[in-house]
């Protein structure tokens, strides 16, 4: 479904990953056991098709990420003054990778393709980012 979707485009769309979400995939491979062969042939398909067109994260992200992560706390404090950032947002189900994929991807004014449900994240910025999922 998602190659008939990407077929269905214009020619001159562009799909760009986030070096955050590179970053995932190379620490899948790292944390699991796959076969060789296919993971080489992701590899193969990553340095020719979306590493040289990845989007960098720069300060303009991480400003973006900054204003996400405020909306959130201010959305939904946690109900101690006393908790950590960090597992404040992962009560709430609030994967920090994903906060900077969404910076990216207003940074750029992109559109955020996942099947990811981020709804902590997504209520902060809708409509500043637009979301889709392909599958």
């Amino acid at each position: 479904s998602i190659l008939a979707k990407i077929k269905s485009l214009p020619n001159d769309t562009l799909i760009l990953a986030s070096a955050i979400t590179l970053g995932e995939i190379a620490a899948s491979h790292q944390m699991t056991q796959g076969d060789p062969r296919r993971r080489q042939l992701v590899k193969n398909f990553l340095n020719i098709y979306v590493i040289p067109t990845a989007v960098s994260i720069s300060y303009a992200t991480a400003v973006h990420y900054g204003d996400i992560i405020g909306r959130i706390w201010k959305r939904r404090p946690p109900s101690k003054s006393v908790i950590k950032t960090e597992a404040h947002l992962v009560s709430l189900g609030v994967d920090i990778n994903d906060v900077w994929i969404v910076a990216c991807a207003w940074e750029h004014g992109l559109t955020l393709l996942t099947t990811d449900a981020m709804a902590c994240i997504k209520e902060v910025v809708v409509p500043e980012v637009q979301w889709e999922n392909w599958l």
